[in-house]
């Protein structure tokens, strides 16, 4: 009977994979240190494919998107593990969610709410959608989504399993600074794969563009770009920082 169980949930897992158009992760059930160049290569094959297809709705928003991630075009730098080398790769997201707002907000109260209005009173339906962007792929990146995440995460280790946190596999996760950007979350029981700055999430009004970013794997902050004369207009300085 458990193993019917097993075998239901891993057939579940793999459909789900193949749905999503990742359809590669089916034949890396466990990642290895013999595996992880071939898995390196398919996941660029994939990034490729999506980077391909990706449908471009509005040009100021990816032009913002843009300016945020100009750092990952910069060669030489010093990575976040204190590397002089940077990693093989950059990493951002699949998808970035933008919540657009069809009016002015109250630049005032978004300063005194992390950046932008948690509510917005009087606010009709049709004033307010969500979507989604992916980014334009700059060259040597990858794009991450939940599936990829956990096969990196089993691999580099140091997941928490209820009140406990496994060790973490200081070789494996040596190996993976050599590809992509690899940080252990502030918490604990989790990583970080991505490139910073990372965006977040972006609340576009009117009058106001806020670009929500994590700046590396223990801070963050808020870019604003405030409509003058007609045009979006990026901030000198973050109207919000944060740390953990």
């Amino acid at each position: 009977m458990m193993i019917n169980k097993i075998f239901i949930t891993l057939m579940l897992t793999l459909s789900t994979i193949v749905c999503s158009g990742q359809s590669f992760l089916s034949k890396y059930l466990k990642l290895t240190e013999n595996n992880l160049n071939e898995f390196f290569s398919d996941w660029e094959a994939y990034s490729d494919s999506i980077a391909a297809k990706a449908v471009k709705n509005d040009s100021l928003i990816d032009r913002v998107v843009n300016y945020n991630y100009i750092p990952l075009l910069l060669e030489g730098r010093t990575c976040m593990s204190g590397k002089d080398t940077p990693p093989k790769y950059h990493v951002v997201p699949q998808y970035i969610k933008v919540e657009r707002y069809y009016l002015d907000v109250d630049t005032t109260m978004a300063k005194l709410n992390l950046g932008f209005p948690s509510y917005i009173p009087n606010m009709k339906e049709n004033q307010y959608a969500v979507d989604r962007i992916t980014p334009i792929l700059t060259r040597r990146c990858l794009f991450i989504t939940t599936g990829i995440d956990k096969i990196l995460s089993a691999f580099a280790g140091g997941l928490k399993h209820g009140e406990k946190i496994d060790p973490i596999h200081k070789n494996n996760v040596r190996i993976l600074r050599e590809y992509i950007p690899v940080e252990y979350g502030h918490w604990g029981g989790y990583w970080w794969f991505t490139s910073f700055p990372l965006i977040t999430g972006i609340c576009y009004a009117d009058n106001l563009i806020a670009v929500m970013r994590r700046t590396s794997w223990c801070s963050g902050d808020v870019i604003w770009y405030k409509k003058e004369n007609g045009k979006f207009i990026a901030q000198s300085k973050p109207v919000v920082s944060w740390i953990e």
